[in-house]
C-alpha cells in the first residue's frame, strides 16, 4: 500500500490535523504548495464561503486551474486565486462543512488539492468555530515527516 504525501496544520490556540495531499488530482497544485512549505500565516473565517478557514499565500509560479469546484466538503483543503482578473491574491482554504464558495461576485472556483480525514473533522470544526467567534490567529503548515 502505497501512503499518500500529507501536510500537518498546527494552531496557535491549541489543535491540529493532517490532510492527505492528492497528487493524482491536482499536481501542479500540489508541487507548488510543497514549494511554500513550510508556511506560518494568520488565519482568517471567511465571510461569504460559510464554514471556512484560509490564509493568504504567495508563489512565484501562477497554478493553473484543475480539479476545480465551487462544491466543496468537509475536509477539503483548496487553492484560490483571482483567476479572472489576474491580481495577486492567494489563499489556501479548509472547509469544516459543505460549502458552494461564492462572494459577492457570484460563484468562485478553487482547485482542491489536499483532504482531511473524517476522523479529524472535529478538530477542523473547532478551529473554525473559534476563528469565527474569537479572531484571526496564526497557523503553520508543514510537510509531515516521512516515518
Amino acid at each position: 500500500m502505497v501512503l499518500k504525501p500529507k501536510i500537518i496544520f498546527v494552531f496557535e490556540r491549541g489543535g491540529k490535523f493532517e490532510a492527505e495531499l492528492l497528487p493524482e488530482l491536482a499536481p501542479y497544485t500540489v508541487a507548488r504548495i510543497l514549494e511554500l512549505l513550510p508556511i506560518e500565516a494568520v488565519l482568517y473565517h471567511t465571510r461569504w464561503c460559510g464554514r471556512e478557514i484560509y490564509f493568504p499565500v504567495k508563489t512565484e509560479r501562477k497554478i493553473p486551474r484543475e480539479n476545480q469546484t465551487i462544491q466543496t466538503n468537509t475536509g477539503d483543503v483548496a487553492y484560490w486565486r483571482e483567476w479572472e482578473k489576474g491580481e495577486p491574491s492567494e489563499t489556501i482554504a479548509v472547509y469544516y462543512g459543505a460549502e458552494i464558495v461564492r462572494d459577492h461576485r457570484g460563484f468562485l472556483p478553487v482547485n482542491v488539492f489536499a483532504r482531511v480525514p473524517q476522523s479529524q473533522w472535529k478538530v477542523i470544526e473547532d478551529v473554525g468555530l473559534r476563528v469565527w467567534q474569537h479572531g484571526v490567529e496564526r497557523v503553520w503548515v508543514r510537510l509531515e515527516e516521512a516515518s
